[in-house]
């Protein structure tokens, strides 16, 4: 007779998320009636939005067994919040009745992991910042570049922004140099003024667009690197619509002699695996920017692992949360990580040079 299927406590939340989060919000209304009026008619509507939210962090969080991914995730949330005038006492109440209701309506072994992730946030909510400090770094001697760049496109220039690095180039500065130094930190600066409602999201998207179209006018100006037979896929997780930094990594490798096939972003788990076998490629590099993505990068991993085409294939993850929690990307079944670009190409190169992979 087969073994039952078991279910992981994260995929459970994720199937009752629409159930859960409607108890959420009927729990909070009916404790605190005093919302109705301090939020207006569309305050549920949002809050049960907050709570989906919430919810798909905390499933892939406790799958990972992660309380830095949850923690960092709720951080992030309460600085947002606070912008859109929601206090944190109504924060650390909606948190109180998530964990009511997982703990009401979750079976026990589910509850129990669940719940203990979200008293943890709620005990390390009021030591969380209220803001979020500035990423452009004036000690970092391209900052004044970086900040030129940024308000360029937050203008609407992008080829004012553009010329701006191309000057840069032409003068002697990398392009490895531009993207870590100018590109990285100015598209954190623009989310950071995004979360804290200083742009709008259509602002958010254009300076990511807008930088992309730079890049690939940027690139050719690098010193070409002879081919070296090695060839490498990059890839954003399905549901990852974050592609910037993926196409970092794949243009770093490129700048280093090797054959990179970018993906782009919400790459289909079938599509990466078929890729990186019509690809010959020796080293899958896989991106997931945000906690609640992590799910699909061990469900992706799981397939690589488990199609023959795979079999040889080293696969190294990056992003925000792997710079977390530095144990993360052997839980999710990868064969190492990298903080940037030119990591990922540094642990490669050790990966092919026969050097023992980190435990």
């Amino acid at each position: 007779m087969a073994e039952p299927l078991v279910l992981s406590a994260g995929y459970q939340l994720r199937d009752q998320a629409g159930a859960l989060a409607d108890a959420v919000v009927a729990c909070e209304f009916s404790r605190n009636p005093r919302l109705r009026l301090r939020y207006g008619p569309g305050g549920r509507g949002k809050s049960r939005q907050d709570a989906a939210y919430h919810l798909a962090f905390l499933a892939d969080a406790v799958d990972v067994d992660s309380q830095a991914v949850f923690n960092d995730y709720i951080a992030w949330a309460k600085v947002l919040l606070l912008h859109f005038g929601v206090l944190t006492e109504d924060l650390d109440q909606h948190l109180g009745c998530m964990a009511d209701v997982v703990s009401e309506q979750m079976p026990a072994p589910v509850a129990a992991s669940a719940v203990a992730m979200i008293e943890a946030a709620r005990s390390a909510l009021a030591a969380m910042p209220a803001t979020a400090p500035p990423c452009l770094d004036p000690d970092q001697r391209l900052e004044p570049l970086a900040r030129e760049y940024a308000r360029a496109l937050l203008g609407g220039y992008r080829q004012a922004a553009g010329q701006l690095v191309f000057d840069a180039a032409d003068r002697g500065t990398s392009v490895r140099e531009l993207y870590l130094r100018v590109f990285q930190p100015a598209l954190r600066e623009v989310g950071r003024l995004w979360q804290t409602r200083r742009i709008s999201v259509a602002q958010e998207h254009f300076c990511s667009a807008a930088t992309q179209v730079v890049m690939s006018q940027l690139l050719p100006r690098s010193l070409p690197a002879p081919r070296r037979g090695r060839a490498v896929v990059v890839a954003c997780i399905g549901g990852d619509l974050h592609d910037v930094g993926a196409r970092m990594v794949a243009d770093f490798f490129t700048m280093a002699g090797w054959d990179a096939y970018f993906c782009g972003a919400n790459t289909p788990h079938e599509g990466v695996v078929r890729s990186a076998a019509e690809r010959a490629a020796q080293v899958l590099a896989v991106s997931a920017s945000m906690g609640c993505h992590l799910h699909s990068v061990q469900e992706l991993l799981q397939e690589v692992r488990e199609d023959p085409r795979g079999a040889a294939l080293r696969v190294m993850v990056g992003g925000h949360p792997f710079t977390l929690d530095p144990a993360l990307w052997r839980t999710v079944g990868a064969d190492g990580t990298a903080a940037d670009a030119e990591a990922a190409v540094a642990l490669a190169e050790q990966w092919l040079a026969g050097a023992p992979t980190p435990h």
